[in-house]
């Protein structure tokens, strides 16, 4: 009877980990080693031990929320190198899509508590023992999951100390922005700064206040770090596998594992966030370290005439599947267009092109003069548009190709009414720094360098230039190795150099990204905030200052929060609409 009801928790437990990671398919073993399987969980279930059914019911469930709610390419290009940061930063990032996905289900809340009830217990945590930064844990699960603390540990963070008030705020913001992973991640690196720059200032003021001169504060740290070690190492022996990224709630992370000290700490230097970004002097002007190896190029000079056949026949391959709702709308505009240019006409006027309708009273009152009509243009302006599209890694796949083909259209779409269309593409000749981060770091790595990666601002189709003339340039952007990082300010303003230098009355610039400005080179050499800041002041400019009509399209990425002007899919399929959508809009209104 007991293997029955074992076997039916089983079941239960499998049931609800699909159902909650959304894959129909999710493969979940019982097993106390390593397996295939997308969530492996313990192989032994005792239905006596109340406690313990809950914690692995909320070890599935948080597995489950991972595979639902996170994105492994968003987690890496924003994760520390640092082990110890990096540890941080996955713990917070579990704490996010634990709180995500359980926000209106009291039964996942209550599973996911006691797994985390159950791991303090297993590492003997108390509230006199508890290390700095699993303080920083458990303030975050407070501030961020609002999940009760248990009691045991309760009075750690009552009383927050230094460390803690600095980090509130954040936390506090954190809360907030659970929904974006990227902004989620960009402020998590933020608290990781704040707490490595306050224990760099706390070991200073132990140093000098230390009560026991035999024991030195690194010696109290090490000892404590070799315990945690070795707590550490006996739960993983007895724990499944984790999904790849993730991080267990209950791994202690040490002083010096957050400070990248000790043998976890990377022997070569590397580009990564640094802890302490030196910004006791205010924010710095955006500026490059150097523009020389930056590069404005053609999209034939990036691939052979053969190379670019064969890009597009790929692209037209995938047009038939995808033409039809967008040619719907694009036949929408063009109507739209085409109605606005139309020509009027006045008549029984003295002068001009005879009337044939009034040829009869040439006979009849040969004194008639109101025989003319005259033709009259609308006010209709003369429009060029600029479709500005992220070129960077994330965009890879089905999302470059979508843009490709919804740039392919719309372009074909306005040129029959007489609209000039520009493309242009956005990305960095290499990843994490070119030669401008090589050169810095022969110059002995000078603080507050700037941007360190060499950008590379591709032009798919000059204003100027028809699209039959271009549409194999279009298809460049499905050229592997093309995408690397992105710097979206400098490719803005680039985009509304290109305009203004236009004779067309109306401009407007279209942007398509899926991610705010992310370049790993420049942000592990900056305020964290360097290139999202710049992008802010940038889009201000345009917007107010300039005779340019700004619009955005996110993909997956919340745009609104930049743009005044901007719209956000969840589904890249919907890109297309979503461009001729916003065109009929601003025609529309004209």
């Amino acid at each position: 009877m007991l293997n029955n009801n074992t076997d039916i928790l089983k079941n239960s437990i499998s049931a609800t980990a699909r159902a909650l990671s959304g894959k129909r398919d999710l493969k979940v073993e019982f097993s106390n080693h390593a397996t295939g399987a997308d969530i492996t969980l313990p192989a032994a279930l005792d239905m006596r031990l109340t406690n313990t059914i809950s914690s692995v019911r909320g070890q599935a469930d948080h597995d489950a929320l991972f595979i639902r709610h996170h994105n492994e390419k968003t987690h890496a290009k924003l994760r520390p190198e640092q082990s110890g940061s990096a540890a941080l930063f996955d713990a917070l990032e579990g704490i996010r899509i634990e709180t995500l996905g359980s926000s209106d289900m009291e039964g996942v809340k209550y599973n996911l508590y006691r797994r985390f009830e159950l791991d303090c217990i297993q590492q003997e945590l108390n509230a006199e023992n508890i290390p700095l930064l699993d303080k920083i844990r458990l303030q975050a699960r407070k501030s961020i999951q609002q999940m009760p603390i248990p009691d045991f540990v309760a009075k750690a963070i009552e009383n927050p100390t230094l460390e803690l008030k600095d980090a509130l705020p954040l936390l506090e913001q954190m809360q907030k922005n659970i929904s974006s992973q990227h902004d989620f991640a960009t402020l998590a690196i933020k608290l990781i700064d704040v707490i490595s720059h306050n224990a760099n200032k706390g070991d200073k003021d132990n140093k000098e206040d230390n009560k026991d001169p035999e024991e030195s504060p690194g010696e109290s740290i090490q000892q404590s770090t070799s315990e945690q070690q070795e707590q550490e190492n006996a739960i993983a022996e007895q724990s499944p596998q984790q999904p790849s990224g993730s991080m267990k709630p209950g791994t202690l992370v040490s002083e010096e594992m957050l400070l990248g000290k000790g043998e976890d700490a990377p022997q070569e230097e590397a580009p990564t966030y640094p802890l302490n970004r030196n910004e006791a002097k205010g924010p710095e002007p955006y500026h490059a370290y150097t523009t020389n190896f930056d590069e404005i190029i053609h999209a034939s000079q990036l691939a052979s005439p053969i190379e670019l056949d064969n890009l597009r026949l790929q692209l037209d391959q995938k047009l038939t599947q995808f033409h039809s709702v967008t040619s719907r709308l694009a036949n929408r505009l063009q109507r739209l267009l085409l109605a606005k240019q139309a020509r009027i006409w006045l008549f029984d006027e003295e002068d001009g092109m005879i009337d044939s309708r009034k040829l009869a009273r040439v006979i009849t009152q040969p004194n008639y003069e109101q025989l003319y009509k005259l033709e009259k243009d609308t006010d209709f302006k003369d429009t060029v548009v600029t479709l500005l599209i992220d070129n960077s890694g994330s965009m890879r796949g089905r999302p470059i190709t979508i843009a490709a083909l919804s740039a392919d259209i719309i372009s074909r779409t306005l040129e029959r009414c007489g609209v000039k269309v520009e493309i242009l593409g956005f990305t960095t000749k290499e990843w994490k720094g070119g030669t401008s981060y090589k050169n810095w770091v022969n110059s002995g790595k000078p603080p507050r360098p700037g941007r360190l990666n060499d950008l590379r601002h591709i032009i798919y189709k000059p204003a100027d230039v028809r699209w039959r003339k271009a549409h194999k340039n279009i298809a460049l952007m499905l050229k592997d190795g093309l995408l690397k990082e992105n710097i979206d300010g400098e490719a803005i303003l680039w985009a509304c150099d290109r305009l203004l230098a236009r004779p067309e009355q109306r401009r407007i610039l279209m942007v398509i990204s899926d991610g705010a400005p992310v370049d790993d080179s420049t942000l592990s050499s900056n305020n964290g905030s360097y290139l999202d800041a710049h992008l802010r002041e940038v889009i201000a400019k345009v917007e107010n200052k300039m005779p340019i009509e700004l619009v955005a399209i996110g993909i997956g990425h919340d745009v609104t929060r930049y743009y005044s002007r901007a719209v956000t899919i969840s589904e890249i399929d919907k890109l297309g609409e979503t461009m001729t959508q916003q065109l009929v809009s601003l025609f529309s209104n004209n």
